[in-house]
């Protein structure tokens, strides 16, 4: 399908994309092909708007040895609801994008604000140099989520409105594992010390997992992986420090980009 036939991305606030993508019709456009699991394009119209999004049915999902039980669009959905615990940004700059759980063509899946992203940006400049803050602020998400597929093309930069750089995250659906698998291109503060503005993320995040995140994530997750998060965040609190690269496991996705 050529791209003038798509819809195009669109930029709301999160407010409005949540009530867009919640309530809006549906309507499959495309397939993303280099996708493992089923990652249709699509079109979420409702009162006039339309915006691109990404729509990842259950359906469309295989199974993994290493992630038996629940389903990859409830970890992505788990992801998002802890995102927006963590950054110390506006409401409507997440570190993930807009995303719901809701039915759709092909059955229940994740839905997501497609970004339309700063293709001008190096992102992987970015990333060798470890000194842009979006990404230190990504490298502590991942590791609060457990994040075991953290790849360049996983890391969305967008311009503000004042032109200053901001990064999505996405594809988050092989995150929350019990056992350590942290695998991310974004190992560059390794060792470093939390600054107190992520610190202070942490405590709400902490926070919140005591309460209503820990609720909303015994609904996607089970108890276990709901435990071990908390078990997580708890770590980082108490050492102030970014995690170091595993040793009994791949530190980086394969392949990284």
């Amino acid at each position: 399908m050529a791209s003038e036939e798509l819809t195009a991305p669109l930029a709301l606030p999160t407010a409005e994309a949540l009530t867009l993508l919640e309530r809006g019709e549906l309507s499959i456009e495309g397939r993303v092909t280099t996708a493992s699991n089923a990652t249709l394009y699509c079109r979420a119209e409702l009162d006039g708007i339309a915006a691109a999004c990404v729509y990842k049915p259950i359906s469309g999902e295989r199974p993994l040895w290493d992630y038996p039980d629940g389903t990859l669009a409830e970890r992505e959905y788990a992801a998002y609801l802890t995102a927006t615990f963590l950054a110390p940004t506006t409401a409507d700059l997440q570190l993930v994008p807009p995303t719901v759980l809701r039915d759709g063509p092909m059955g229940v899946g994740m839905v997501q604000l497609w970004i339309g992203e700063d293709e001008d940006y190096d992102i992987i400049e970015a990333i060798n140099a470890g000194v842009a803050a979006p990404l230190r602020v990504m490298a502590l998400f991942d590791a609060i989520i457990n994040n075991s597929d953290r790849k360049v093309s996983h890391l969305l930069p967008v311009r503000d409105p004042d032109g200053a750089l901001h990064i999505y995250g996405v594809d988050h659906g092989v995150s929350y594992g019990v056992d350590d698998r942290l695998r991310t291109v974004l190992w560059q503060w390794a060792g470093s010390a939390i600054p107190p503005e992520l610190l202070e993320g942490l405590h709400r995040v902490e926070d919140a997992l005591r309460a209503e995140l820990g609720q909303a994530l015994g609904e996607l997750l089970t108890r276990a992986e709901v435990r071990a998060a908390r078990r997580r965040v708890s770590r980082l609190v108490s050492t102030g420090l970014f995690p170091l690269p595993p040793t009994d496991w791949p530190a980086i996705p394969y392949p990284p980009y």
